[in-house]
């Protein structure tokens, strides 16, 4: 759909304050200087990372280490938590403001900017106060704005006060703002994540992506994009631009799925710099990978048989027999119980309580950390935000509460189904991400705020697999709560596909997935944020014009010249020569 400029748009001079920790912060700005050239015609822009050239050890260096952070949950964990607490914030902005205020001042000043937008948490503050004293030197005011680049866990640093306006994208981010930076409401603008415009394009092309219209338009674009088939269930699997997670494991375990389970399905692998995983996905032997599903589960079966779910209902056994079957201890069982009740981890998937839980080497229990507790849970958690605290929580379909742990369906290997016809392709780096969204029917991914807010913009269902520790923890609350998809640990890939598998031979479930992302999609927010951006930097910049004619006709009257304009003058020349 084109765009229509408005008439009265002029051409503007932005600076983005951003940095290249990670590629979020980045694509939000370009996604936002590609609106100021759509909508304000002949407007240039500049990116700029003040922090990176003027700010002071070790945060000009964040740039180099962020690689390894993000490679090393624990770690970034361990940073963002400390860094995002009041006594950090005062000490950073503090700190900052002394010694690197006015190089940071300096180098705003060099692109003599009409308004200035940050998109990185860090470029807030000091940059507030140069821009402030830069309009107490100039005589003209420079705007300044701050679009917050995450979704709902966004870092106490956004959030400073004296800003014109702060863009944010969900109700989280509003209580935050409120909260920690205590922003007016009347500052704050909720309207969504900026994207691409790309993908604003595709969701008007799209549509109701279930509906018979929306249906011939998908299979349009896999057509254009020369993928091998149009007409199967199609998955796009990501782990970001490095292509880290643990894809292998997952694309195997889909691939084995899949095929004991009859569906027909095209896996499509965005491996990005992992050339060796794209490479290995064209020469896997696949009948190989089937072999060893099966082996794992009935391994599997043959381990849960010992267990008598009864007998553990209420965390004891009630003979010496069963507990040597297997059976949790009480204690356990309880802080489990505890926790899949109250915490924002919420309730457990009872078709997925138990299974995959011997590793193929080991036999042993997978477990994954609960991020907000610290205490171990099954890999197979289903995240779910709106859990209410009750001591009895209800399993997915809410018959009957957690604690009865119903009995777990095994697949029998020996059933004899027509095997599915499954072909996977491992893609390098994509250019045309949202036409990739939008041949997909499933988007499994990593809990980034950017690919979540493309994904509900093209109403795609999406599975997360992992988040980093703090920064995305509440992303993954916004996609479960917001019912468009689920969280199953990427520890536990056959979890992942067996979950896939039904939303792709469920079509009711499929198409509440996809109306609940759409729900909470916003493709124009960048659109919608330029705008607005746009329409307060003009008001300033007429506001500043008239400033400066009134001081410069205040100046001439100082000097004894008493005329306001031309009008004027040549008024006072005509009464002059007229007395003469």
């Amino acid at each position: 759909m084109t765009q229509q400029t408005e008439p009265e748009s002029q051409a503007l001079k932005v600076l983005f304050l951003s940095s290249d920790t990670g590629g979020g912060h980045r694509a939000s700005a370009e996604s936002l200087a590609a609106q100021f050239e759509l909508l304000f015609p002949g407007t240039t822009y500049d990116l700029l990372d003040v922090v990176t050239k003027d700010g002071l050890p070790p945060y000009n260096q964040l740039v180099q280490h962020y690689k390894h952070l993000s490679a090393h949950p624990q770690q970034w964990n361990l940073v963002f938590k400390f860094s995002n607490s009041r006594a950090f914030e005062f000490f950073f902005d503090v700190s900052n403001k002394l010694l690197c205020e006015k190089a940071m001042r300096k180098s705003i000043m060099e692109y003599n900017p009409d308004v200035v937008v940050s998109v990185h948490p860090m470029m807030t503050n000091v940059p507030i106060s140069c821009c402030k004293k830069i309009s107490q030197e100039s005589g003209r005011h420079l705007p300044i704005f701050t679009v917050v680049t995450d979704l709902a866990s966004a870092h106490c640093l956004w959030f400073a006060n004296g800003v014109d306006k702060l863009y944010i994208a969900s109700d989280e981010c509003r209580k935050l703002a409120k909260d920690r930076g205590k922003v007016p409401d009347e500052k704050i603008v909720q309207i969504g994540l900026p994207i691409r415009h790309q993908f604003a394009v595709q969701a008007d092309l799209l549509g109701d992506r279930m509906s018979p219209k929306g249906v011939a338009y998908q299979q349009k674009v896999r057509a254009e994009l020369g993928l091998p088939v149009v007409d199967r269930k199609t998955i796009l699997v990501m782990g970001g631009g490095e292509g880290v997670g643990s894809l292998s494991n997952i694309v195997d375990s889909l691939y084995a799925e899949f095929s004991t389970q009859g569906i027909d399905a095209l896996i499509l692998v965005v491996c990005g710099r992992n050339e060796k995983l794209k490479a290995n996905l064209q020469v896997r032997d696949w009948d190989t990978v089937i072999e060893k599903y099966h082996k794992q589960m009935d391994r599997s079966s043959s381990i849960l048989s010992s267990f008598s779910f009864q007998s553990c209902v209420s965390g004891v056994s009630i003979s010496p027999t069963l507990t040597t079957a297997g059976c949790m201890e009480g204690s356990v069982t309880q802080q489990i119980k505890r926790i899949l009740s109250t915490s924002s981890l919420g309730k457990m998937s009872s078709t997925n309580v138990f299974s995959d839980m011997h590793d193929k080497d080991h036999d042993r229990e997978k477990i994954t950390r609960a991020s907000s507790s610290g205490i171990l849970l099954p890999t197979t958690v289903e995240v779910n935000g709106g859990d209410n605290g009750d001591e009895k929580a209800a399993s997915d379909d809410g018959s009957e509460p957690i604690a009865s742990l119903p009995t777990v369906d095994i697949p029998d290997s020996q059933t004899k189904t027509k095997r599915g016809d499954v072909t996977v392709v491992g893609l390098g780096f994509v250019t045309k991400m949202a036409e990739c969204m939008v041949a997909a029917d499933v988007l499994i991914s990593k809990a980034g705020p950017g690919t979540i807010a493309e994904a509900a913009s093209l109403s795609l269902p999406i599975m997360l697999t992992s988040f980093l520790p703090g920064q995305e923890e509440r992303n993954v609350d916004f996609v479960v709560d917001g019912g468009f998809g689920k969280f199953i640990a990427d520890k536990n890939p056959s979890g992942v596909a067996k979950e896939v598998g039904q939303w792709l031979i469920d079509d009711n479930k499929a198409r509440v997935l996809s109306l609940a992302a759409k729900k909470c999609g916003a493709p124009h927010a960048a659109r919608d944020i330029v705008k607005s951006i746009g329409k307060l930097a003009h008001k300033w910049k007429e506001l500043n014009d008239d400033r400066e004619r009134l001081n410069k006709t205040a100046a001439k009257l100082k000097l004894g010249i008493n005329s306001f304009d031309e009008d004027t003058v040549g008024t006072n020349t005509l009464l002059s020569k007229g007395s003469s």
